[in-house]
């Protein structure tokens, strides 16, 4: 692994990993130090290093929701289990199998020492984020990473997306007399079919681009309860998009926390800027959502106005 700041972590645990020298209970225990030796995640074996990052039901259920295929299930050492891995995985793979083990190590330690019990969303998502700093520090291609940033120009005319992915454009409007800001959000397919669209009001005064930043939270959350894991969100407020795409939490960091969160869920997400243009129907929901109730919309359900710009897409 590089030598940078992020995988630098993961380096920091591998190789002590590797070589059995990772502090944990079991091995403590073996240099006669007074300690109970069982896992502080499950407590139902001993801490070594395999079950801790590996093979802990806390563990696995975070090695659930990484696309990295399972291998060598009769290992016995940490490093037989690794080196089976980088024999079988890409680099990608490998890369992101270091950031989840670091991940689950520092959680850890967190539950151990603060006695702050994780969640398995949250240690893949921190993974996450660090295996994309990697990348980006690197300048590398992260097509085939879980979070996908294209580097390509601003969309100009809303376009299908690739299949298998599914295509959710939001955006969002406020209405300061009333105390207000809606979001509208609309689902197509790689055939440029309707999967639904939703409008959402609420109550408050926030900045522009704090309601468009929610706009894309809620897009996510609705592409996790419909189960599509390829997802690519287009919005036309360029600051959010290319704050998520260099991960700066800037003053909105809760909301950015909880996008991270959910990109666990997914094994491909895509953040892209369109101007207005070509994301004129979100536009057009979520300005309606000052004299329309949440609603959720299927492709048949849709009102006139929408369908008519939906159709100017196609052609």
């Amino acid at each position: 692994m590089a030598n940078c700041s992020s995988t630098g972590h993961a380096t920091n645990l591998i190789q002590p990993a590797s070589s059995n020298r990772l502090p944990t209970r079991f091995y403590l225990s073996t240099k006669y130090i007074p300690i109970v030796a069982t896992c502080p995640f499950c407590l139902a074996a001993p801490e070594t290093t395999l079950h801790v990052v590996v093979r802990c039901s806390f563990a696995q259920s975070c090695w659930s929701k990484v696309p990295i295929s399972v291998v060598a299930p009769d290992a016995m050492l940490f490093s037989s289990w690794f080196e089976a891995g980088l024999a079988s995985w890409n680099t990608t793979e490998a890369l992101e199998a270091g950031m989840v083990c670091w991940s689950v190590w520092t959680h850890r330690n967190d539950l151990v020492w603060n006695s702050k019990h994780p969640d398995a969303s949250e240690v893949v998502a921190i993974a996450k984020l660090n295996y994309v700093e990697w990348f980006n520090a690197q300048n590398l291609n992260v097509t085939d990473a879980r979070l996908n940033w294209p580097t390509a120009l601003p969309v100009e005319q809303w376009t299908t997306p690739d299949f298998p992915f599914v295509k959710v454009n939001v955006d969002g409007a406020l209405f300061s007399v009333q105390g207000q800001y809606g979001l509208g959000l609309i689902a197509r397919s790689a055939a440029g079919m309707v999967l639904g669209a939703r409008i959402l009001s609420r109550e408050g005064s926030l900045q522009p681009h704090i309601v468009k930043a929610i706009g894309i939270k809620e897009a996510l959350s609705w592409s996790k309860a419909n189960r599509w894991s390829h997802v690519v969100v287009e919005s036309d407020c360029s600051r959010v998009i290319n704050d998520l795409q260099k991960f700066k939490n800037m003053a909105y960091d809760h909301i950015f926390y909880d996008c991270m969160t959910l990109v666990a869920d997914f094994n491909v997400v895509s953040f892209i800027f369109a101007k207005q243009s070509g994301n004129k129907v979100a536009h057009a929901l979520a300005r309606s959502s000052l004299s329309e109730i949440d609603h959720t919309f299927s492709r048949d359900s849709l009102p006139f106005v929408i369908a008519s710009l939906i159709l100017d897409d196609l052609i």
